[in-house]
């Protein structure tokens, strides 16, 4: 699972979720309002990593469990 291509994830603050209008290519480094100072990679890596788990919880459950095995007989193994 990945995010839409068009995720704005190394704009957005890993920290307080605030985004960016812009930011330039040529911008490596950055401070948000929050005052988290973010590397452009490293941040965008975080993002997309939340993005990530939160798409697998909700499509998954977050109290989903395997079922019990039985066998045929209906005996639990």
């Amino acid at each position: 699972m990945r995010p839409d291509r068009l995720f704005p994830s190394s704009a957005s603050c890993s920290a307080c979720g605030a985004r960016r209008n812009t930011l330039p290519l040529n911008v490596r480094t950055w401070r948000c309002a929050c005052g988290a100072r973010h590397d452009r990679d490293v941040n965008a890596a975080k993002n997309i990593l939340a993005a990530g788990l939160a798409e697998r919880r909700n499509a998954c459950g977050a109290d989903v469990r395997p079922g019990r095995l039985s066998s045929p007989a209906g005996g639990r193994l």
